[in-house]
């Protein structure tokens, strides 16, 4: 260890060595560089001293040669502004000049082109002129041709319109017989419809009443009116059936009475008015008809067996058992009642599908004939629109062919003035480029004039650049003193910059040589270091040397020393090896053992829970087993695979028998409610026709007495004409269309939408008064109806108000800004602005007004 530290002085001390010689010779190094740039300092002093005297003598007289230079500079300013003045004259006089001759020949060229202009515009207005007149005379045959165009759509619309007429006065006669037959249709239809379901529903009623068994009853007929009588001489006896075996319950086949004993005086033998089986023989023979009043008298002269009984229902028996109507039990009457009944009705319902057949056949002729005049109708109104769209074609190409020779007669004046026009203009033209021509000849001839300028021009240029060179010159002049005077500022700097680095590189040079000699002392002492570490170091290499020959000595008895430990520690490895294997086997034959024994704790626990038995009781139950058994895992395989075909079969749906009767419940539930829907849907189509029916016949009715109070109310506006509301587009009313045919006073049968606008708003008006008046109400406001109207058709409509408030009851408020309708008002009512922002009402009562006038 010593030596190696003496090798490590020694190292640090030659690295000492060597360091302080690098740091010796770069102070060397620097002391001479020092010295070289104080060497150059003062050679830049010297040189800079000498240039800035260069420079002032440089400098001396440069005032008087800037003085001059601005002299010569300022003349030649002079000398070019008077040139520039001259040049700008001239150029001034030159564009005068050249104007005066653009103006010259633009004057010369406007004057030919507005003569060629206007000569061209006079032949075009005069080709045009004479095209205008051909076209005139065409015209004038349209003309022509358009009003014998128009005479024959004017017969033909009057011809078709004679056809409508008579087609709608047919029409509206088949029309009115057709709704008669209609009525009737559905009167008796709904009457056979009745008839069939009272039929149905006492068929149903008596089949289910013999659906109970074979009933006497039901081979019995009496007349109508005696049921009562047959009933409480039979009563329930009537129930019951014929019986084919001796003993049996029922009526039996007996022989006739050899002598039947005759009733008392003024009975009547019910015989004559009901007959039966033979069955019924000796018990209807016996059965008497009297009237109410004689059964108490009668009824002591009965003979054992004998009954009487009254057509109200009445019993007296012979043996002093009666019965009043009242207390009978009437079922088998009203059984026999009903079956009468369904006779009557059957014979009805024969005679009402017959009628009902009947209008049937009639309504449907009369629907034919009505949809062949509708179509007729519809025919005649096609030909009228026809007509009328000819008549207005007819008139449009009349009124067209005039305007066109109108506009052409115009254009032809138009032309002919524009023609004459333009030939005035094109002299008028012709003299001006006279004019114009001779001015021109007159004027100064510009290219000499363009000549002088540029001679002044040259002279320009020429003064421009002798005031550029002179003041080129000062300028030059100028920088060289002001590069001068700027330089020598900059001398006197670098020179103090200088000896200031001279004053501070004496002491730098001082530090450097100081450092020097500090530097050489420590180099000296660092050199001997080396030598007295190599001294100790020869002693220490002794030491080490003996040191040696005992470790080799240790080293051989070491290395036989771990060999035998490493013996000893394999052998007691190998020992450990074998115990653990042993522990282990013994600890898997437990664990075996312990897995065995529950395996089969397991196993009897199972087959206790799953047979309820033990293991040996199972065994001998189980009889001869293969010998040896298979595997476990075969057995317990095959156990997996049929427990898997057992769930694959699903869980036990303990519910099923729950669910059935659910859904079969549910199934008698919905049934129940299909049958009760298709009860209800049948009830309701019929209350839908029902409905339909009732709706046709009041929508008819009010549509007449509408239809009737508008042909009134338009005839009462308009002081004649007529109009009707015709139902279109369908035989059914409910379904059908309304359309408004209208005829003022002097005009033809037309639509509304043929009319004008105060038309059409007096005819609408007419008909919702005509509603008005089938249906009043108390108030009915009118917003601003009068607005398209004129002073004489406001005064109907006012006359009109005045009628329909005689008529009925209803108040009209009528909003309106017409004068002639409030001053026929009994009462107005206005918003005025007394202040600005405040509005008041205002009302004046005219009818209270007009007493206080009178």
């Amino acid at each position: 260890l010593e030596r190696d530290g003496l090798d490590g002085e020694i190292a640090r001390a030659i690295e000492a060595v060597s360091m302080l010689e690098g740091r010796l010779e770069q102070l060397t190094h620097d002391i001479a560089r020092e010295g070289a740039l104080n060497a150059d300092a003062g050679e830049t002093i010297a040189r800079l001293e000498e240039e800035r005297a260069t420079l002032a003598a440089e400098n001396e007289g440069h005032e008087t040669r800037l003085t001059a230079a601005l002299a010569a500079a300022e003349e030649a300013a002079s000398v070019l502004r008077a040139r520039e003045q001259d040049l700008a004259e001239a150029t001034e006089e030159a564009a005068r000049l050249s104007a005066r001759h653009q103006s010259a020949e633009r004057r010369v060229s406007d004057a030919q082109k507005a003569r060629a202009r206007h000569s061209a515009e006079a032949e075009t207005a005069a080709r045009q002129a004479g095209e205008a007149a051909d076209r005139l005379a065409a015209v004038a045959r349209d003309v022509t041709a358009a009003e014998d165009g128009l005479a024959a759509a004017r017969d033909l619309a009057a011809r078709a319109e004679d056809t409508l007429t008579q087609t709608e006065a047919a029409r509206a006669e088949a029309q009115t017989a057709e709704s008669d037959a209609r009525a009737a249709r559905a009167d008796a239809e709904g009457r056979a419809s009745t008839l069939e379901a009272e039929v149905a529903a006492l068929n149903r009623l008596l089949d289910r009443e013999r659906g109970q068994g074979d009933q006497i009853l039901d081979r019995v007929t009496v007349q109508k009116g005696f049921e009562a009588a047959l009933g409480a001489a039979l009563s329930d006896d009537l129930k019951a059936g014929e019986t084919k075996s001796p003993g049996g319950s029922g009526w039996s086949a007996l022989a006739p009475y050899d002598a039947v004993t005759p009733l008392p005086a003024g009975a009547r033998a019910i015989t004559d008015v009901a007959h039966g089986p033979a069955l019924l023989a000796r018990r209807l023979s016996q059965v008497g008809i009297i009237e109410r009043a004689d059964g108490p008298r009668l009824q002591p002269l009965l003979q054992p067996g004998q009954r009487l009984v009254s057509r109200e229902g009445d019993l007296w028996r012979w043996d002093g058992f009666a019965v009043a109507a009242a207390d009978a039990v009437s079922s088998a009457a009203r059984r026999l009642e009903q079956v009468n009944r369904l006779t009557e009705l059957r014979a009805e319902a024969v005679e009402a599908g017959a009628k009902a057949a009947g209008t049937r056949a009639a309504h449907e002729t009369l629907a034919r004939r009505l949809s062949d005049l509708t179509e007729a109708d519809r025919a005649a109104r096609a030909a009228r629109r026809e007509a009328d769209t000819r008549l207005a074609d007819a008139s449009r190409m009349l009124s067209k062919a005039e305007a066109e020779r109108s506009v052409l007669q115009g254009k032809l004046e138009t032309l002919q003035a524009a023609a004459s026009r333009h030939a005035d203009e094109a002299r008028e033209a012709q003299t001006e480029l006279s004019r114009a021509e001779g001015a021109k000849a007159e004027l100064e001839d510009l290219d000499a004039a363009k000549a002088r300028l540029e001679d002044i021009r040259t002279t320009v240029e020429a003064s421009r650049m002798t005031m550029l060179a002179r003041r080129t010159a000062h300028d030059e002049v100028k920088r060289d003193g002001e590069r001068r005077s700027a330089r020598i500022a900059k001398i006197g700097d670098e020179i103090g910059g200088w000896r200031k680095r001279l004053d501070s590189a004496a002491g730098r040079l001082s530090e450097l040589k100081a450092r020097q000699a500090d530097t050489e002392t420590k180099l000296a002492e660092a050199r001997l270091k080396p030598g007295e570490f190599t001294a100790l170091r020869a002693g220490l290499a002794d030491k080490i040397a003996t040191a040696e020959a005992r470790k080799a000595a240790a080293s051989d008895a070491l290395s036989v020393g771990e060999g035998g430990l490493r013996m000893a520690i394999a052998a007691e490895r190998d020992a450990e090896r074998a115990a653990s294997e042993a522990r282990e086997g013994r600890a898997a034959a437990e664990a075996r053992r312990d897995a065995a024994r529950e395996g089969v704790d397991a196993a009897a626990q199972r087959i206790a829970e799953e047979m309820e038995t033990t293991p040996e009781a199972l065994r001998e139950s189980l009889g001869d087993l293969p010998d040896p058994l298979p595997p476990s895992d075969h057995i317990e395989a095959e156990v997996q695979r049929l427990r898997r075909q057992r769930e694959a079969l699903g869980a036990v749906n303990l519910r099923a028998e729950d669910d059935a009767r659910e859904v079969q419940a549910e199934h008698d539930t919905l049934a129940a409610e299909k049958t009760d829907l298709e009860q209800a849907i049948a009830k309701l189509r019929t209350g839908i026709s029902s409905l339909n029916r009732e709706g046709r016949e009041r929508l008819l009715k009010a549509f007449d007495e509408v239809n009737v109070s508008f042909a009134k109310l338009f005839t009462h506006l308009f002081g004649g004409g007529e109009a009707r509301l015709v139902l279109v587009e369908s035989d059914d009313p409910l379904e059908a269309g309304l359309e408004i045919l209208c005829q003022p006073p002097g005009k033809k049968l037309a639509t509304l939408s043929l009319l004008s606008g105060g038309e059409q708003t007096l005819t609408a008006l007419a008909l919702i008064f005509a509603v008005f008046l089938a249906n009043p109400a108390p108030i009915c406001v009118l917003d601003e109806v009068d607005a398209p109207l004129d002073d004489a058709n406001v005064t109907r409509f006012c006359d009109l108000l005045d009628e329909m408030t005689r008529q009925t009851a209803t108040r009209f408020l009528v909003i309106t800004h017409h004068a002639v309708t409030m001053a026929r008002m009994d009462r107005l009512f206005g918003v005025t602005m007394v202040e600005k922002g405040v509005s008041q009402l205002v009302s004046v009562d005219l009818k209270k007004a007009e007493q206080l006038v009178a």
